[in-house]
């Protein structure tokens, strides 16, 4: 950890909420392919025993589900997160856009490692 660059490392995926989704043209045949933007809160967890610490990151390429351990890089300086796209698996996610809420706001302020507060739908 030198302090520049982006440093490989773990997140748990503590929540997602779906910011966007949109149609975009390939091209060719007319057909359109689904794009979906989401936002994560993600536990990040840096290999050579540093602190975690909590972010946000947001993307279109991936989007596990809360519980996940997923592949990140970090800049642990300034806490910036992105997901490792050469190590991810896929998955599928919702399909509303999800507002940015009161229980959102709280699991972003939590210590790392707390567990979620459960869903109003739940």
């Amino acid at each position: 950890m030198f302090g520049f660059g982006w440093d490989e490392g773990t997140a748990t995926v503590v929540a997602r909420r779906l910011l966007k989704e949109f149609y975009t043209s390939t091209g060719g045949e007319g057909r359109a392919t689904k794009v979906r933007r989401f936002e994560f809160i993600l536990d990040v967890r840096p290999p050579d025993g540093s602190p975690r610490f909590r972010a946000t990151c947001k993307t279109s390429s991936f989007d596990p589900v809360q519980g996940d351990e997923v592949p990140v890089k970090y800049k642990l300086k300034s806490q910036k997160v992105r997901f490792d796209n050469d190590r991810r698996p896929g998955r599928r996610g919702p399909r509303k856009p999800q507002p940015k809420d009161d229980r959102w706001r709280d699991m972003l302020d939590d210590e790392p490692g707390s567990v979620p507060p459960p869903r109003n739908d739940e």
